[in-house]
């Protein structure tokens, strides 16, 4: 019984193995053909506008035809897409191929993580998005540890893995029965005492505060996914090293989501967010001050430390409490590939025109700069009036 219910979670794992294995393959077979910082960041930055545009658009489609579809259909055309890939020899075509990634990626994450929200498997919702998202970030660390040495060996490697892994990931959701949902929302479902005390304008405040934090923080992980690989390219460091780093960060994460799903007392308290942020900030400021892969390890840890936060964070408050949670879960992907999209794309700019260290520097801005929005926001009587007007308006449409 523990495995069947527990097999939901596994396409998460080998979704994301296969896009990290697919993006770390695609980042340094683009950079062997040619292609500049810029270049690299104009391409991510396109795969994930079509993920900010269909994330939202494909979650409000599974609120219509249900959470199994749309992920089955996603997750097969990913695997056509990367067994395709490593046939592509001209970088023209690469970076007009790679940016479809985006677009199957919106139509599998959204509604998938409605399902999970909506699932009654006798397990509170932080449980189950503790499951989720250990499974996910594992599957991180599967795809960075074995993409670095692949591409060493044969640079077709990545992309025959991310074929391999998405399609076993299709297998397994169509073998899945349909969803089963719960009828009433999710706080009062799960008996959650301390939660449901929580007033209505406080659980929309924190729901937006997420995703400020998430906004933010994902314009520094898409210069960390992107253009770091640039950075450990010109030092002459080898491929495997990113893998290694990359793996160092997505462990944290897990140690994080762990920790958050086994406690309650971050509930509805921003003091534990701003210090994630922090160190997050104080990890991108050592990566600028120096070029030694070990020290990079430690910046990744405190890296790690934020995203687990503000990542597990706005997932929760996002599908804690609300009937709509395909368009809930499409605003989460949408917000936070929206920071994905803007990173690369100007961190490749300054990589080329400022210097190949000066993304890093930006990273520290932009957190601090998040930081900052948040403490004012939350401190700010017109953004509390807002909310209040904006909680009012969404129990009228529910009515």
């Amino acid at each position: 019984m523990t495995i069947k219910r527990n097999l939901i979670f596994l396409p998460a794992l080998l979704m994301d193995m296969s896009t990290n294995g697919a993006i770390l393959g695609m980042t340094f077979y683009a950079s062997k053909l040619g292609a500049s910082p810029l270049i690299i960041g104009i391409t991510a930055s396109t795969s994930t506008l079509l993920y900010v545009i269909f994330s939202r658009i494909f979650g409000k489609l599974s609120d219509r035809v249900g959470r199994k579809r749309v992920p089955q259909i996603a997750s097969l055309c990913f695997s056509i897409l990367y067994f395709l890939m490593p046939n592509i020899k001209t970088l023209p075509f690469l970076v007009t191929f790679f940016p479809l990634t985006g677009f199957f990626l919106s139509a599998f994450w959204s509604p998938y993580e409605a399902w999970i929200g909506e699932i009654s498997d006798g397990r509170p919702l932080e449980k189950r998005v503790r499951m989720f998202n250990l499974a996910w970030t594992i599957g991180v660390m599967i795809g960075n540890a074995i993409s670095g040495y692949a591409y060493e060996w044969d640079h077709r490697i990545p992309f025959y893995f991310a074929s391999c892994g998405s399609f076993i990931a299709m297998a397994i959701i169509s073998l899945h029965s349909k969803p089963i949902v719960n009828n009433v929302p999710i706080d009062k479902a799960e008996n959650n005492k301390d939660d449901n005390n929580i007033p209505s304008y406080m659980r929309m405040k924190f729901l937006y505060m997420s995703w400020i934090a998430i906004f933010f923080a994902w314009i520094t992980l898409g210069v960390l996914r992107y253009i770091f690989p640039k950075l450990i390219s010109d030092l002459g460091i080898l491929p495997r090293y990113y893998g290694i780093l990359m793996l160092i960060w997505s462990g944290t994460q897990v140690f994080m989501f762990y920790i958050l799903g086994a406690t309650k007392k971050w509930h509805y308290r921003i003091e534990f967010s701003i210090i994630c942020q922090i160190l997050g900030c104080i990890g991108f400021f050592i990566i600028y001050i120096t070029n030694y892969p070990i020290i990079w390890g430690i910046a990744l840890v405190f890296f790690g430390i934020q995203t687990g936060m503000v990542y597990f964070s706005s997932l929760y408050y996002s599908l804690c409490g609300h009937a709509d949670t395909g368009n809930k879960s499409g605003w989460h992907e949408s917000i936070l590939s929206s920071g994905a999209f803007i990173g690369p794309f100007i961190a490749g700019a300054m990589a080329k025109y400022i210097g190949i260290k000066s993304p890093y520097m930006f990273c520290v801005f932009v957190i601090l700069t998040g930081l900052l929005t948040q403490i004012f926001l939350m401190r700010s009587n017109w953004f509390n009036k807002k909310i209040g007007n904006l909680n009012m308006e969404c129990k009228d449409e529910n009515n």
